[in-house]
């Protein structure tokens, strides 16, 4: 755990800079100019340190692949009649989906999309059409 440099202690990428942390990890003091944040109220991390958890740590999951998923089971619980607000908020959530797919490997799920959003159409024109019959 990181914590702040003593007094009179130096940064050891800028010798010239006092350090305001030590890396938990290793030891070493860094300025405010190398530190590394996972995000603004978590402790810092030096440079070296950084870049070794950027290449071990994990990468989140593909939001963009989540959100087409979502669209597509919205667009198939958009066939069940009478759900009009499903509907709607499935067109919406697809629509979104489908612009923002413009990464690769979002790109190769868009289809997913796609089909969630002709499904959410279906299922409101199969709506309406009941309703008009009763």
């Amino acid at each position: 755990m990181s914590k702040p440099a003593p007094a009179g202690a130096q940064c050891a990428a800028h010798p010239e800079s006092d350090a305001t942390w030590v890396c938990g990890r290793c030891g070493t003091f860094f300025c405010a100019l190398c530190e590394r944040r996972v995000r603004p109220e978590a402790l810092p991390m030096c440079p070296t340190c950084w870049e070794l958890r950027q290449k071990v740590a994990p990468k989140p999951p593909n939001t963009k692949a989540t959100i087409q998923t979502v669209g597509l089971v919205l667009g198939v619980f958009s066939l069940i009649p009478g759900c009009f607000a499903l509907q709607v908020a499935s067109i919406i959530v697809n629509i979104i989906a489908i612009v923002r797919a413009k990464e690769p490997f979002a790109r190769s799920v868009r289809w997913r999309a796609i089909l969630g959003l002709l499904l959410s159409c279906v299922g409101l024109v199969l709506g309406g059409v009941l309703l008009i019959r009763q």
